[in-house]
C-alpha cells in the first residue's frame, strides 16, 4: 500500500447533519426497537474499505450509524438526475455508477474518494442474499483497497432483513434482535503480485464472514 492518502476533505453542514441524525436517532432506535448491537475488534481505520455481507436495503445506513465519519457508498448514475436525492448523495460523496461501464465507474469513483481520506463501503456479494446465505465473494473490494492504498474493514450484519426484508416497500418499526460486527482491517502480505494479494484479502474476508455467519446462527454452540 504506496499511495499517500490525503487527509479527509472538510464536510459540508449537510454532510455532518445528516451523520449526526444517523448517529443520534437512528442508533437509538435500532438499539430500542430491534435490539441492534454493534461489536469492534479494533477502533475503525478512516479511510478504509468497508466490506460487508448484503442482507436488506438497511444496510448502508445502518452500517454508516456506526461511524462518526461519512462513508461514500455507490449508486446508480440516473439517481443524480432526482432532485432531492441527488444532493443527498453529493453530501455522502456517493459513487455513480455507470449502467454502460459499471466496473470502470465504480473502480474510479471509489480509489478516488479514498485517495481523498473518504472510506468507502462495497458489498462484495454483489446484490443482496435471497436464501440468508453468505454468496460467493467477488475481489472488487480487495481491489479497490489496494488502489486506493488503505485496509480493507470486514463487516458482518445480522438480520437487517427484520428492518426491510426483501419485496418490502418501506422498512418496518420494530423487529428481531440484529448485530453488526466489524473485525480487524486486513492487509495483504508485501511482495504478493497484486492479483495474489487481492485474492489473499478475500480469501480472509470470507472466512471471517463465515464464522460470523456460524456464530451468529447457532449461539449455542461451542
Amino acid at each position: 500500500m504506496s499511495q499517500v492518502v490525503r487527509p479527509a476533505p472538510k464536510h459540508t453542514f449537510v454532510t455532518m447533519l445528516i451523520q449526526a441524525l444517523g448517529v443520534l436517532i437512528l442508533r437509538p432506535w435500532a438499539g430500542l426497537c430491534f435490539r441492534n448491537r454493534i461489536r469492534y475488534a479494533a477502533p475503525l481505520t478512516h479511510p478504509c474499505v468497508f466490506a460487508s455481507n448484503h442482507r436488506s436495503f438497511a444496510d448502508p445506513p445502518f452500517i454508516a450509524m456506526c461511524s462518526s465519519r461519512p462513508i461514500a457508498f455507490f449508486a446508480r448514475a440516473n439517481l443524480w438526475r432526482v432532485p432531492g436525492i441527488r444532493q443527498m448523495l453529493n453530501a455522502f460523496y456517493g459513487i455513480p455508477v455507470e449502467r454502460e461501464n459499471p466496473s470502470i465507474s465504480s473502480m474510479k469513483g471509489a480509489v478516488e474518494r479514498l485517495r481523498a481520506g473518504i472510506s468507502v463501503l462495497v458489498f462484495p456479494e454483489g446484490t443482496r442474499t435471497k436464501s440468508g446465505q453468505l454468496g460467493k465473494l467477488r475481489d472488487g473490494p480487495a481491489l479497490f483497497a489496494r488502489r486506493g492504498g488503505v485496509p480493507l474493514v470486514p463487516v458482518y450484519v445480522h438480520r437487517s432483513e427484520a428492518m426491510w426484508p426483501r419485496g418490502a416497500l418501506l422498512p418496518r418499526l420494530c423487529g428481531k434482535r440484529m448485530e453488526i460486527r466489524f473485525g480487524k482491517p486486513i492487509v495483504a502480505p508485501l511482495g504478493l503480485e497484486p492479483r495474489a494479494a487481492d485474492a489473499w484479502v478475500t480469501q480472509r474476508l470470507h472466512a471471517w464472514m463465515q464464522r460470523q455467519e456460524r456464530a451468529l446462527q447457532n449461539p449455542r454452540r461451542p
